[in-house]
């Protein structure tokens, strides 16, 4: 009973003690909490929209574009995991640095070191799981909410059962790297001599110095300001690293949230086409529209005889109808569905160059296989390999997914479909039948199969001239079985999805924003706290209150510039340079891009204002008798 005692009141005392700094405690804890919850946020909600962190496993979305979102999410959680270390890393020292007279009436009232030391461990314990716990929390009903959100907007996501392992290991993870990083500060604050803690012109965590001379093309106020700054250089590099960290991530989940939703909406108008029109059979449409669905929903495709001679198109009409005025390109397409055989290929041996090795096994699986004619196709795919020519015969260009679940090295292999080997000159990055797909050219796959036309014809038509060209188009298949269909419509519901998707992901930079002001604000009010004396002193020789706000603006915009110059362009660097491959940036991109940093930094500088004018409330005469 007495040991249960004691250990309640080893933790009450801490816990009393934090709740005491109620400010100090909660920007630490709401920091952490942050980035916590969006690291579990994005790693749940990845998971429910069928990939993993690591490795693209199908369900919704395409191989390709899985691939794009998952290390997508594995570079922000990265970051979000180093971000949370160096948050905790940077307040604790912060926070060590206004209890340094607390460390000092301990040690000369008899407390060892390691009592101390065990205290404040004790309070950063209680400050770490504290905020995972409720960070990890935050983070699961943030991913139900915004799946609930994504269901209610009619796209069919099924809320798969909790990955509490992967909860788990995310919340142990920060648990330990908070704590790795935040005993550093503490250790340091219990090794200073009890004189020094008890002195009130100490202060803990900077180098005073008389600093150096500012650029002589400043103005006044930034000319004291930088001085000012380097006069406490240790303190100075850790608020620029820290919130160096911080907008690197700001950036990385902004520009790359920004310029991959509007790439990714990008490669399937190349794939789908825009403003193309749809002319088969009605069943024949229906499943070609399901086909297209499977990118974002899971819909039910019905077995059907694509060869039936109901569903051809004949070839006179398909020549009537490309000379429709309007019609910009015909696309005709033989659609069919067939199991796909991998054919092992031969590489050289990296090991032994003279030699060489198979890649590949004997896999199959169904495919949509689509006889097409290169050069007419409405189709601009993004390709890793090459396209297919119109003198291109036995080569064919299959999907990402195929290509991932089927092939080891494809642009090295075969594959054979209707009894013919074929060699695959690409791969494509496709929606139709979420990437599981081949095209053939259309010549040979007709031979295959013993089928002379068509059952399918896209037609690119001029927008400008849109209902005209329909009626024109409707005059001509009409008397058949054909049916006009509009794939605008399908396309305009993945560009829907696509954009609901990344702009979940976009609520990540206002909390790291949140994140980046509180660091900025820890900073502030340990720096005007240091400088409270010379504050006061100027203030007594006839100083202005409003110069020495100006003076506290221009240490945190110098401090937020600099730190901003570092995060934002490593953020552009990793966006570029390993996110997303051929980017695509507009000149409304780059217009919301710029606007919304120059947001957040001058966000981040405005912020500052507070602590200082909270500040400047202060009497001088109280002030200076702290340090009489």
């Amino acid at each position: 009973m007495e040991g249960s005692l004691l250990h309640m009141s080893e933790i009450a005392f801490p816990i009393k003690d934090l709740t005491r700094r109620k400010l100090q405690t909660s920007l630490v804890i709401v920091g952490l909490t942050i980035c916590t919850a969006a690291t579990v946020f994005l790693t749940i909600f990845g998971e429910n929209l069928g990939f993993e962190i690591a490795f693209a496993t199908g369900g919704k979305l395409t191989a390709g574009f899985s691939n794009m979102f998952s290390r997508f999410i594995f570079v922000v959680g990265f970051l979000n995991i180093v971000a949370g270390a160096v948050i905790v890393s940077f307040l604790v020292s912060i926070m060590m640095s206004e209890r340094v007279r607390d460390i000092g009436v301990m040690k000369a009232t008899g407390c060892l070191r390691a009592t101390v030391l065990s205290y404040f461990l004790t309070e950063l314990s209680i400050i770490v799981l504290t905020s995972c716990i409720i960070g990890t929390v935050c983070g699961i009903l943030a991913n139900f909410a915004c799946i609930h959100l994504l269901n209610a907007m009619g796209f069919s996501i099924a809320q798969k059962s909790l990955n509490l392992w992967m909860v788990l290991f995310i919340f142990f993870i920060f648990v330990l790297v908070s704590h790795i990083f935040g005993i550093r500060p503490i250790a340091k604050a219990t090794r200073v001599k009890p004189a020094e803690a008890l002195s009130p012109l100490y202060s803990f965590g900077t180098t005073l110095g008389l600093g150096r001379h500012g650029f002589s093309k400043l103005g006044f106020t930034f000319k004291m300001a930088y001085r000012s700054l380097l006069r406490r250089k240790n303190v100075t590099q850790r608020a620029i690293i820290c919130l160096a960290v911080v907008l690197t991530l700001v950036s990385v989940a902004m520009v790359g949230g920004i310029v991959a939703n509007q790439t990714t909406q990008d490669y399937v108008k190349r794939a789908i086409g825009e403003n193309v029109v749809l002319i088969s059979h009605p069943n024949i449409s229906e499943q070609y529209v399901n086909l297209l669905s499977q990118f974002l929903e899971t819909e039910e495709t019905s077995p059907i005889d694509y060869l039936n001679p109901e569903y051809s198109i004949p070839d006179s009409l398909v020549s009537r109808l490309s000379t429709v005025p309007g019609v910009q390109k015909a696309d005709p397409r033989l659609v069919l569905e067939a199991t796909i055989h991998e054919v092992p290929g031969v590489i050289i041996n990296p090991e032994e160059p003279g030699t060489y090795i198979p890649v590949g096994d004997h896999r199959s699986s169904n495919a949509l296989v689509l006889g097409i004619e290169p050069e007419r196709t409405v189709s601009e795919w993004l390709i890793l390999g090459r396209t297919l020519e119109e003198t291109d015969l036995y080569s064919v260009l299959i999907g990402d997914s195929l290509a991932l679940k089927t092939f080891d090295n494809p642009e090295k292999q075969s594959l054979r479909v209707f009894s013919q080997n074929f060699d695959i000159a690409g791969v494509c990055l496709d929606p139709i039948n979420n990437g599981d797909v081949v095209y053939v050219p259309l010549k040979v796959l007709s031979k295959l199969v013993n089928q002379t036309t068509c059952n399918v014809l896209l037609l690119e038509i001029n927008p400008s001239n849109r209902s005209h060209v329909l009626i024109e188009i409707e005059k001509e298949i009409s008397g058949t079985d054909l049916a006009v269909s509009e794939l605008n419509g399908i396309l305009g519901k993945h560009l829907n999805f696509l954009n609901l998707l990344w702009s979940s992901v976009m609520l990540l930079p206002l909390f790291s924003l949140v994140a980046a002001t509180i660091c900025l604000l820890s900073y502030m009010m340990l720096t005007i706290t240091s400088q409270q004396r010379e504050f006061s002193i100027m203030r007594a020789i006839g100083a202005k209150p409003k110069a020495v706000v100006k003076m506290i603006f221009a240490q945190a915009l110098i401090v937020t510039l600099v730190s901003g110059g570092i995060g934002i362009f490593v953020g552009f660097f990793i966006t570029f340079v390993f996110l997303i491959p051929e980017p695509v940036i507009s000149y409304s991109t780059v217009i919301s891009i710029v606007g919304w940093l120059l947001i957040v930094l001058g966000f981040l500088s405005l912020s500052s204002l507070y602590p200082a004018i909270k500040t400047m409330k202060k009497s001088v005469a109280s002030v200076l008798a702290q340090y009489s």
